[in-house]
C-alpha cells in the first residue's frame, strides 16, 4: 500500500492490475480508529486482486489533529471521504465501519458508488425509533478509549494482548462529532442513495449502541439488505472468526447487483 495525503486525511491504495473491470473498494474507519483496523481485509482483498484503498480521517491513524479538530463535526469528516472517492479514480464500492456508515452515505449523495457496506453502523439521526447515547463534553479532544473499554465495546474475542494492541492505537476523537451522532443530528437523505445497499449485524455488537432491531430497521431505512452474524463482535474485521465472518459477508455483498 502507498499513501497520498487528501488535504488533514491520507489515503493509502493498492490499485488491481489494469484488466480488472471490477470497482474499487474503499474502507472507511469509524471513531477512535483509522486504517490500520481494516489490516485483515486489505491483505484479503488484495489476494482477490481488488483495487482496494482505506482512508485515514483526519486526525486519525497517528495523523496531526488540525487547527479546530475538536470543533470538526461531520461536515468536515464527510469532505475526507468525498476526497477519497475523488482519488480513485472509478465510482468505488465503499465500505463504512461504525461512526464511518454515518459519513459513507453523506459522501454517496455527493458522489458517484457502485454500492455500500455499512459494517455495525451509526443510526442516521432521522431513523425512527433510534436510540441516543450519553453525550461526551465538549472543547477538547475525547481521549483514546482505554484497554478495557475498547475491549468490551469493539472486540471481546480478542486476547489480552490484542485488546492492548488495539487500544494503543485508538486516537483521540472529536466531541462535536461524536455528539453529533450521539444526539442524532445527522440525517440522511436515504431517497438519494440509489445504489445497492448491505448492512451487517455484529450479534456480540454493544447492546447501548446497536440496541436490538436497530441495524435491521438501517437496513430497510436504505431500501437495503440486512445480514446478522450472531457470533460477531463490533469490530467483525480484525481478531479471530474474522476471515469467516469476511468470506460471509463478501459473498452476500457480492451477490447484489454492484458489478462486483
Amino acid at each position: 500500500m502507498t499513501a497520498r495525503p487528501l488535504g488533514h486525511a491520507r489515503l493509502w491504495r493498492r490499485p488491481a492490475g489494469p484488466a480488472d473491470p471490477r470497482p474499487p473498494i474503499l474502507l472507511v474507519h469509524g471513531g477512535y480508529h483509522g486504517a490500520w483496523c481494516w489490516a485483515a481485509w486489505i491483505e484479503r482483498l488484495v489476494a482477490d486482486g481488488r483495487d482496494v484503498a482505506a482512508l485515514d480521517l483526519r486526525g486519525h491513524g497517528g495523523l496531526p489533529q488540525p487547527p479546530g479538530y475538536a470543533e470538526s463535526g461531520v461536515t468536515a469528516f464527510v469532505d475526507d471521504v468525498v476526497a477519497a472517492i475523488d482519488a480513485v479514480d472509478r465510482p468505488p464500492v465503499v465500505v463504512g465501519h461504525s461512526l464511518g456508515c454515518l459519513l459513507v452515505p453523506l459522501a454517496a449523495i455527493r458522489r458517484r458508488t457502485a454500492g455500500l457496506l455499512l459494517l455495525c453502523p451509526s443510526p442516521p439521526g432521522n431513523l425512527p425509533g433510534a436510540a441516543k447515547v450519553r453525550l461526551v463534553p465538549e472543547g477538547a479532544a475525547v481521549p483514546p478509549l482505554s484497554v478495557e473499554v475498547a475491549r468490551a465495546r469493539y472486540a471481546p474475542h480478542l486476547s489480552d494482548a490484542e485488546a492492548a494492541d488495539l487500544a494503543a492505537k485508538l486516537s483521540a476523537e472529536s466531541p462535536r462529532l461524536l455528539n453529533e451522532r450521539y444526539d442524532l443530528r445527522i440525517p440522511v437523505d436515504a431517497a438519494a442513495i440509489q445504489v445497492p445497499v448491505l448492512v451487517v449485524e455484529g450479534g456480540r455488537d454493544d447492546p447501548e449502541r446497536h440496541p436490538p432491531g436497530q441495524d435491521q430497521a438501517i437496513a430497510a431505512f436504505y431500501r437495503g439488505h440486512h445480514l446478522r452474524i450472531d457470533d460477531a463482535p463490533h469490530n467483525l474485521m480484525m481478531g479471530p472468526g474474522s476471515t469467516d465472518w469476511f468470506h460471509t459477508i463478501w459473498t452476500r455483498f457480492n451477490g447484489l447487483t454492484v458489478g462486483g
